[in-house]
């Protein structure tokens, strides 16, 4: 009779996991068939694009890579909570890359500020000669100099 037990028991969780992975499938199907699933792809690919140092091609590659995402009439009967969900989403998406981008942004108006000070010395230094350092005369014409003198 324990037997017949730990079978049922055995089988009911079986029927039970069997169930979680159809609903898991059913609930996969659904977002990758939303609307906003597109967009949603595209705006996590433009984040990866930000954290990356990945080559332009590698990343035009990886959308080649994913599948088309046209989506008839019919797909557009989503409940609206999978709608405010993908919503949310795209949303949280956006300011994450925003968030990235800005200290490159910083990072960027920083070196381009250092590199025209190098400029503005760099032409400084060379457009009006040095008068308070060391003379600029060959030895030659120091020897000269002192041989005129004597």
């Amino acid at each position: 009779m324990e037997d017949n037990e730990s079978r049922n028991t055995d089988v009911e969780k079986e029927e039970e996991e069997e169930a979680e992975a159809e609903a898991e499938e059913v609930l996969k199907k659904r977002i990758s068939n939303h609307p906003l699933y597109g967009l949603l792809v595209d705006t996590h690919l433009e984040c990866m694009k930000v954290c990356s140092i990945v080559d332009v091609d590698q990343n035009q590659e990886m959308n080649l890579k994913l599948p088309s995402r046209k989506h008839s009439p019919s797909n557009f009967l989503c409940q609206s909570e999978l709608d405010s969900f993908m919503e949310a989403y795209c949303s949280a998406l956006r300011e994450l890359k925003e968030a990235l981008e800005q200290p490159q942004q910083e990072t960027i108006a920083f070196i381009n500020a250092m590199q025209s000070q190098l400029r503005e010395l760099t032409l400084s230094d060379t457009a009006a000669p040095d008068h308070h350092g060391p003379s600029t005369s060959s030895p030659v014409d120091q020897v000269n100099s002192s041989n005129d003198l004597n």
